[in-house]
């Protein structure tokens, strides 16, 4: 059956519901709640593609959809856009020439900027592959500006973190309550599962572990999220059945 048959049988809200359930029970896509699912689900119809085929392109990060920079730049030229890349592997400022509809844009995003942002935490992608995280940022914020129906308000993965920071923020806490408050989610999501932190920390998985969720759609080490932002019900799982999980990732 095509894509546009089965998707054409989803024509209500109830087969949109069915959907959207479906995908957040597979546990991917960084799908975590039911209506994040949905929001999934319509973005397939509306484009009229497979799942595993969206997930090339968008990925679901704090319940928002964000765009892959790549997939931005893939349709910046498919729009018949050019870019010119200063060079690929600088770690301290990434530089391109942007050409589009018959105009040029000088455009970089720098290390410096990326601190400036609250961006850079060490241990995340911004320090194993600085260069790359630099250009998907030039890529997001200059494509935002010279050619919006490319991005259409969609996010990159990297952003939501600043986004929820900057629109998120609470009234009036006062700052010791606040330290206190943090300090104690901190804690306990650190001492969740202390047994499954010693099994991963005695294998010396843990980059391991966080990549496979990573690919799964689970979490997102670009954030720098790990392991222990999943579910608890799969943290459970993974400790119950730790050996061949560990099986599983080795492959």
């Amino acid at each position: 059956m095509s894509q546009i048959l089965a998707y054409d049988k989803i024509n209500d809200a109830a087969g949109l519901e069915m959907f959207g359930n479906a995908i957040c029970r597979s546990g991917m896509f960084g799908c975590e709640s039911k209506e994040a699912g949905i929001v999934f689900a319509l973005q397939c119809v509306a484009e009229n593609k497979p799942p595993l085929e969206m997930a090339k392109n968008y990925h679901l990060v704090k319940g928002k959809l964000t765009k892959r920079a790549d997939a931005m730049l893939a349709d910046f030229r498919r729009a018949g856009g050019k870019v010119v890349w200063a060079d690929l592997k600088n770690e301290s400022v990434q530089a391109a020439v942007f050409e589009f509809e018959g105009l040029k844009f000088n455009a970089s995003f720098s290390m410096d900027d990326a601190k400036r942002a609250g961006l850079v935490r060490s241990g995340s992608a911004w320090d194993k592959t600085p260069a790359a995280m630099l250009r998907a940022r030039c890529v997001s914020e200059t494509l935002r500006a010279i050619a919006p129906e490319i991005v259409q308000g969609v996010y990159v993965p990297e952003e939501i973190d600043v986004v929820t920071t900057n629109t998120l923020k609470p009234a009036h806490k006062p700052a010791a309550e606040a330290v206190a408050v943090e300090a104690e989610v901190v804690e306990s999501k650190a001492l969740q599962r202390p047994h499954l932190e010693s099994l991963i920390k005695d294998n010396d998985l843990e980059y391991a572990v966080n990549v496979y969720w990573t690919k799964k759609g689970n979490i997102d080490l670009d954030l720098d999220q790990t392991w222990r932002d999943l579910e608890d019900g799969l943290q459970q799982r993974m400790e119950m059945h730790f050996d061949s999980f560990r099986k599983a990732i080795a492959k």
